[in-house]
């Protein structure tokens, strides 16, 4: 897919949009193809309690630059540190199962006495 830098919103000028209904807006859902996966590329305090932020989707490629409410980006904050931790779990369960493999195949090859001082 091509990187579209065409795409970029201000949210804040919307029509009819509320300063409560862009607190809870969820910023880490795409609005134009509703993928879970869009992260910031860029942030900057604007004032104590709104930020610009300019957001990207993998999915569909799309950047939005908007400037939210303090509440939700406090959010956006909370569910990158909770993806992120969840990245590194999967990562460590991942790591350890595939230690477990080698070592499996370690204990099978000096078991069948195939490995010999060359190996090293």
């Amino acid at each position: 897919m091509n990187y579209d830098h065409t795409n970029h919103v201000s949210r804040i000028d919307r029509p009819g949009r509320s300063l409560q209904a862009e607190a809870s807006e969820r910023l880490d859902l795409c609005p134009h193809c509703e993928g879970s996966f869009v992260y910031p590329l860029d942030w900057a305090e604007e004032s104590s309690e709104r930020w610009q932020v300019t957001l990207r989707c993998p999915d569909c490629e799309r950047v939005d630059t908007g400037v939210f409410a303090l509440p939700a980006v406090e959010r956006l904050d909370h569910e990158l540190d909770r993806a992120t931790e969840e990245l590194l779990a999967d990562l460590k369960r991942i790591t350890h199962a595939n230690m477990s493999d080698e070592v499996d195949f370690f204990i099978r090859a000096l078991n069948a006495d195939v490995i010999v001082p060359s190996d090293f």
